[in-house]
């Protein structure tokens, strides 16, 4: 069976696809579904006039020390330093209400770590610092807390049973009630021999307590009563001797993470448990110090009704986020009288997608990008896109019903494929009027994508058939994460900035009160490019393996890129990292099947979409989250997570496709000859690529 640490990255000739005329590429020997050796690795293809390409290295994830840089981790006089990032939570790891965002998450309550690990110079030590944003109570009765050495069950009937540890213990007070520390030693070695032990991972918890006396606390607290106090931090797991954090093994708390869990390098967050909708939501798990307040400014202006200026709440956020009424001012009306949304999350479902509407609805949260037939050019009434909200909303995209075509695979198998089929109602003619539907992504390693090379991407699509022009949009139409920001606020929200100063309604419309400051634009571009990653699931599980070995003989890894590495970046988190995003970004032609009605010649092109998280996207959709009540400890992950798998999803820009299988038939064009293999797939196959994909 081939070894699925060795996926290939950017291996030159990697992308599976056609070129535009439906030709192949030159390739080397096609891999079966069946094969069991590796296919071999092409020479180099000239395809122009700048002569032979070099055959790029393959990218091999069989270790830590594959993952890249890490940004948190250093060695000083022989001392392995650990530093990272808190975020203050409710509840433990292993209960419900954990992963959610708390009354002013955004002031106060900001804590760091660092843990001092002496054992790589022979001593029997370990230091843990923790330093506080606020002061905290430190009195015989409460105080800062360490826990450490897991021994709990986090599928314990009871929540003590799911937070338990062997060592609990009040940490010392160093200074300004804001910096404690604990230190682990030889006493707590030879008490712990097995625990402490040279490579085991060492999962601890700190617990602490604002000071409920601080002016800005009770400020806070006069404010809004649902203002809490008392917070843990998440479980943090590194292995003794070797520093650095990791995330968790899923059922086995003990157990080494493997390194293809890593789907974003260290970016990658533990397994979200007992909510699992919120794990588009997270922070970073290599978040540093220098980033840490502008995620979280970042986060309310993602969450700010561009409009009202209010804080928009999580539909499970149980305790409103309310912002004090000098900060609501500040933000609001700075949208326009014309927009689809106010907010970016009123798009961005838990960081993830919108659904589209039953049929005979009006849609919002799923754009129509407007064209002039024929030419691909902005509508000359409509611009860009059509605005379907507010006092001079351009008019109403509805749903008017769906195409339904029956294909049969090889075995007899009918998959019924369905086409959305909208309208526009608008006061202006719609006589010459074409436009293309855009379902908002999901924010999934957003920053990652941002700092792959540039010329990586060039020198697979010489080789592959695909087109670069940007790394986001559907259509590759924006070149980086900062334009696409801007472009969203301006197109969606009415807004506009110092780059796109006009709107796009300009000449029906009445814009707000200026521009966007660009410090705002500067901290929702940290909250989104330091979103960490959600982790691969079990990817040894044979019938995953199985599934990564009918992706590459389909071919599809030669389009999705399996891995890719991450160059410079302004955000030292992201540098230099190995991650698995399961896409080129370059644009492919997609054939007839999958063309928009712009009636232009990019009709049949879309960008490679990434593959990674899509069982978080699913998740994120929170359908089921009317069965789990917030503040019931009584909830197991396992419960949630059944639930949320069996939640709907809608894939393709469009939302067309229900399921994987619907969504690999719609591909045409390029893929066509991928797809004809996998009709010829038997059920056991198909259904093995489709626990692959969902684990990724």
């Amino acid at each position: 069976m081939r070894k699925l640490l060795l996926i290939t990255g950017l291996l030159h000739a990697a992308m599976g696809c056609q070129n535009e005329k439906g030709e192949a590429l030159p390739e080397g020997k096609v891999t079966s579904p069946d094969a069991s050796q590796d296919r071999p690795t092409p020479g180099p293809v000239a395809t122009d006039d700048q002569g032979p390409l070099p055959v790029l290295e393959r990218i091999k994830i069989e270790s830590y020390a594959d993952l890249g840089k890490r940004s948190q981790t250093r060695i000083e006089d022989g001392v392995i330093i650990t530093e990272g990032v808190i975020r203050v939570r409710r509840r433990h790891e292993n209960d419900m209400d954990f992963s959610k965002y708390n009354p002013f998450y955004w002031e106060g309550r900001l804590a760091f770590f660092k843990v001092e690990d002496f054992t790589g110079r022979g001593e029997k030590k370990l230091r843990f610092h923790l330093e506080t944003e606020w002061p905290q109570d430190f009195i015989p009765t409460r105080g800062p807390d360490f826990s450490a050495i897991y021994t709990g069950d986090p599928l314990g009937t009871v929540e003590t049973v799911r937070s338990k540890f062997a060592i609990n213990q009040r940490m010392e007070h160093v200074g300004d009630r804001r910096r404690f520390v604990v230190t682990l030693g030889p006493d707590v070695f030879q008490a712990y021999p097995e625990a402490l032990k040279t490579g085991r991972l060492l999962t601890f918890e700190f617990r602490f307590f604002l000071d409920e006396t601080h002016p800005d606390w009770k400020k806070e607290k006069d404010f809004n009563q649902h203002t809490l106090s008392a917070y843990y931090s998440e479980f943090y797991r590194l292995q003794v001797g070797q520093g650095g954090l990791l995330i968790d093994t899923l059922g086995a708390p003990d157990k080494e993470p493997d390194a293809l869990r890593f789907s974003g390098g260290w970016t990658t967050i533990p397994t979200v448990r007992v909510e699992p909708w919120k794990a588009l939501q997270q922070q970073a798990t290599n978040i540093t110090r220098d980033e840490a307040q502008n995620f979280l400014d970042g986060r309310t202006f993602f969450h700010t009704d561009m409009k009202t200026g209010q804080h928009v709440d999580d539909a499970d956020d149980d305790k409103p986020l309310v912002f004090f009424e000098e900060m609501r001012a500040s933000r609001e009306a700075y949208a326009a009288n014309a927009y689809n949304m106010t907010s970016c999350n009123g798009c961005h479902v838990n960081n993830g997608m919108a659904f589209l509407p039953a049929v005979g609805q009006a849609v919002h949260s799923t754009l129509a990008k407007t064209f002039e037939p024929g030419t691909g050019q902005p509508h000359p009434q409509f611009g860009q896109q059509l605005q379907t909200a507010g006092a001079a909303a351009e008019g109403t995209l509805r749903l008017k019903s769906f195409a339904e075509t029956p294909v049969m695979l090889d075995d007899g198998t009918v998959v019924t494929l369905r086409k959305p089929i909208f309208s526009v109602e608008s006061s202006k003619s719609t006589a010459k009027f074409g436009i293309s539907i855009r379902k908002p992504p999901a924010l999934i390693g957003m920053g990652l994508l941002n700092a792959v090379p540039e010329t990586t991407l060039k020198n697979l699509a010489r080789v592959s058939g695909g087109e670069w022009r940007g790394r986001f949009g559907w259509k590759g139409q924006q070149l980086s994460l900062r334009d696409q920001i801007v472009a969203a606020l301006n197109l969606d929200m009415g807004v506009v900035t110092q780059k796109r100063s006009k709107l796009d309604c300009e000449s029906s419309c009445i814009p707000g009160k200026g521009q966007l400051p660009e410090e705002a634009l500067d901290k929702m571009e940290a909250y989104v490019s330091l979103l960490g990653v959600p982790p691969r699931i079990k990817p040894k599980d044979p019938t995953v393996q199985r599934g990564a070995e009918i992706f590459e003989g389909l071919e599809c890894s030669r389009c999705h890129q399996p891995v890719l590495k991450t160059g410079s970046s302004p955000f030292k988190e992201l540098a230099e990292q190995t991650i698995q995003p399961f896409t080129d970004l370059l644009l492919h032609d997609m054939g007839e099947g999958l063309a928009d009605d712009s009636g232009g010649p990019d009709a049949r092109k879309w960008r490679t979409a990434p593959l990674w998280g899509l069982k978080n996207v699913k998740h994120a959709a929170d359908v089921r989250r009317q069965q789990f009540h917030p503040g019931d400890i009584s909830i197991l992950y396992t419960d949630t997570m059944k639930a949320s798998d069996q939640n709907p999803i809608q894939l393709l820009h469009d939302g067309r496709a229900q399921s994987l299988a619907e969504a690999i038939l719609w591909h045409g064009g390029q893929a066509e000859t991928s797809v004809k293999r996998y009709k010829a797939l038997p059920r056991a196959d198909r259904e093995a690529l489709e626990a692959f994909l969902w684990d990724l």
